[in-house]
């Protein structure tokens, strides 16, 4: 069967998973239970989530992923598809709670609303698995062509402060930190650490220099031995640094 035979035989999910990222929370029920009802309908997507569940107990999963302060998905594909499954029948059947699901477990970066998260970190995911075990590739945006006017346009620089570089290479930290399935040599854990690079990227933004301080402090605190944290750290550092000198 070609790519775009199978593409088309499962339409109906990617166009439910579409419409929930695209959504707001306050429609998530009305998503939730179209997710679950294109899958019943999807033969394709229904047979391979069937196998998934196969001997799996949601009971001791979901035990084991709320033990934190982060809901943390199981380790195989084949699981995290049959989790994220039942996770969405027990919102569906009023057994879960979305709400302080989101709240609980979803509120560690503040760049985004918890919704979103949980639509990146659970929702996204459980696409690209599907998509994954079924081997169906979903095709690249044709390039656009974009012809240069004739008449030479001065466009006016935007020179990026050091607020915005500092708010830049927190991101770029915070990503690298959600990249990696363990922190080592780190004392702080990892979704602990993503919170507070999180709340400190939002107070970078907002200028707030009073707190840099307090929030380097941390920082360079938690993880004295792990090298690849240590490099990032010192461009964080250099930045506020400047910052606070400045500040004064």
């Amino acid at each position: 069967m070609t790519n775009e035979k199978k593409l088309e035989n499962i339409q109906e999910f990617l166009i439910s998973v579409k419409n929930m990222l695209e959504s707001k929370y306050i429609l998530v029920d009305r998503r939730v239970s179209d997710i679950l009802r294109s899958i019943a309908n999807t033969n394709d997507v229904y047979n391979l989530i069937a196998e998934c569940m196969i001997n799996f107990d949601f009971g001791y999963e979901w035990r084991k992923a709320t033990s934190g302060n982060f809901l943390r998905l199981p380790e195989t594909d084949s699981k995290k598809i049959a989790f994220i499954f039942c996770m969405l029948n027990n919102i569906d059947d009023r057994k879960l709670d979305i709400t302080e699901i989101l709240e609980r477990y979803f509120s560690y970066d503040l760049a985004y609303s918890s919704y979103d998260q949980f639509c990146r970190y659970v929702i996204v995911e459980f696409r690209r698995l599907i998509l994954k075990l079924l081997n169906i590739e979903i095709p690249a945006p044709k390039p656009v062509k974009f012809r240069a006017p004739e008449i030479e346009v001065l466009e006016e620089k935007h020179e990026t402060d050091d607020f915005e570089k500092l708010s830049i290479v927190l991101r770029e930290f915070i990503k690298f930190l959600g990249e990696q399935k363990k922190l080592k040599n780190c004392l702080m854990q990892k979704y602990d650490l993503i919170a507070v690079a999180s709340t400190f990227e939002q107070v970078a933004r907002n200028k707030q220099v009073e707190y840099f301080y307090a929030f380097l402090v941390t920082l360079n605190s938690v993880s004295p031995k792990n090298k690849e944290i240590r490099i990032m750290l010192a461009d964080i550092n250099k930045f506020a640094s400047s910052l606070i000198s400045k500040g004064k």
